[in-house]
């Protein structure tokens, strides 16, 4: 049997054995905090493996390939540096806190501090940036399974999104986290055979030191700030915001929060978070650095985004093929089932109350009834929208500007009010939108494509917008 067929029937094997397991999960799911945040039970083990396994997904495994290969570690600032960098500041500084508190979303810390208006706003942000996150993970189970399994795009996307559905609907954060913990294993071991395998096929470490310019290996910016294509000024701003809208705006994504507030205790929450932070950052360059070295395999490939599966169907053997196949599908998987509960949560806990829909059992079963619901609208989303990279990306910017500012601001002062904030934020998005059209004619003659130059544009305009919403905030603060 050659190993395409055998990674199939493995694939198959593994999707059954994680409805099983997260069958399992449900007998612990009863009510809806056990649902949303596992009824804050979870210990240092299963909070560390789940923050990993959710942060790990494919778009870093694939994507970060893809970005090394074409500019070295610079393209892998935003994730898993940036990224990396906001599961390390959460830990330090957030995640105790948010613990303490008792909270079950994001949302509900901007109800408590500032009013219901700004519990809204960021409720409906999280939702519109976790279906778009989930709609660039559900239709890459199609593409996972039709490259290394030889499964039909149709068939293998269908299959993967049905299999994520069930065990994510029965068991809530339970299923989550038991199913991460295998996940977790399995995504590293596979990432690092074929790690191995790419070092072998290079001549091994040495290859850094004579064939890799070292130049390839920095995340500074180059001579006269270029950064991916672009220098002065332009440049500085996307360089600055590639590590602001992971490394500050990611602080606040729910996925984190929801597993900080699962936390038995506030040192769990803590520490688990910081444990991640490193490991994610180690790990995460390993499909970088595997784009890197692929440089030297595969010098002109017209699509980069080749480059892991590439490599993996070329230099692994039968068994390390399959464990590598299993390892892709478990990270997508272990993101998926987090992308798509998010929204689900935040739904019940925070919109569902302001049309009747309260009470733990009704929020419970708003909840369980979103899952599937949230999963077929991203999935909708995903097969009819051309630029499902670019809408995620858009998403993680939404999250950057109107959660960032309020949320350290108000940890840091009382005296800060709705009306202050709620300015900030509409006075930022307003600079942020029109910056971002002004800018896409010139990103466009960089680029030479709609996608990428708007893409481009979004990150480029963040940071002056952010810069106001911060004036705005410290004018208002000190007024009082």
């Amino acid at each position: 049997m050659d190993k395409v067929s055998l990674a199939l029937i493995a694939a198959l094997v593994y999707m059954a054995f994680m409805v099983v397991v997260g069958l399992i999960a449900s007998r612990r799911s009863r009510t809806f905090t056990d649902y949303a945040v596992a009824g804050r039970r979870l210990g240092l083990p299963m909070v560390y493996a789940t923050i990993l396994a959710t942060w790990f997904g494919t778009g870093l495994a694939v994507g970060g390939a893809s970005m090394a290969y074409l500019f070295g570690y610079r393209g892998v600032i935003m994730d898993p540096i940036g990224a990396g960098v906001s599961i390390l500041i959460f830990g330090l500084f957030f995640a105790s806190i948010l613990r303490k508190k008792g909270y079950i979303t994001i949302s509900d810390f901007f109800r408590e501090r500032y009013g219901r208006g700004m519990e809204l706003l960021s409720a409906v942000v999280q939702v519109i940036a976790y279906m778009g996150w989930s709609a660039s993970l559900l239709v890459t189970f199609g593409t996972i399974m039709s490259t290394f399994t030889g499964m039909e795009y149709r068939e293998g996307l269908l299959i993967g999104v049905g299999i994520t559905i069930i065990y994510t609907t029965i068991g809530g954060l339970w299923s989550v986290v038991y199913t991460d913990l295998i996940q977790a294993a399995l995504l590293v071991t596979g990432i690092l055979l074929l790690f191995k395998a790419t070092l072998d096929a290079v001549g091994g470490l040495g290859v850094f030191g004579s064939e890799i310019p070292m130049s390839t290996l920095s995340i500074l910016p180059e001579e006269g700030f270029g950064y991916l294509g672009y220098t002065g000024l332009m440049g500085a701003a996307f360089y600055i915001s590639s590590w602001l809208v992971q490394g500050i705006g990611a602080t606040t994504s729910q996925d984190l929060v929801q597993r900080a507030v699962a936390a038995r205790d506030e040192r769990v929450a803590r520490r688990a978070a910081i444990a991640a932070s490193v490991s994610y950052i180690v790990l995460g360059l390993v499909p970088a650095t595997i784009g890197i070295m692929a440089t030297l395999l595969y010098p002109s490939l017209e699509n980069p985004d080749e480059v892991l599966p590439r490599v993996a169907l070329d230099l692994l053997p039968t068994i390390p093929f399959v464990l590598f196949t299993i390892g892709l599908l478990a990270a997508l998987m272990s993101s998926a089932d987090s992308a798509i509960l998010v929204p689900s949560v935040v739904i019940a806990e925070n919109i569902a109350p302001r049309l009747g829909l309260s009470g733990d059992r009704v929020k419970y079963l708003v909840a369980k009834a979103s899952v599937p619901l949230i999963a077929l609208v991203s999935l909708a989303i995903a097969l009819q929208a051309p630029t499902i990279y670019f809408l995620m990306n858009l998403s993680w910017e939404l999250i950057l500007m109107t959660h960032a500012v309020p949320f350290i601001a108000g940890l840091l002062s009382t005296r800060l009010k709705e009306k202050a904030v709620l300015t900030a934020v509409i006075a930022g998005l307003a600079l942020w939108i029109t910056l971002t059209l002004m800018l896409i004619p010139v990103t466009y003659a960089v680029e030479g494509d709609m996608e990428y130059a708007a893409w481009d544009a979004v990150y480029i305009a963040a940071p002056l917008a952010l810069l106001l919403e911060v004036v705005i905030v410290a004018v208002s603060l000190l007024k009082k």
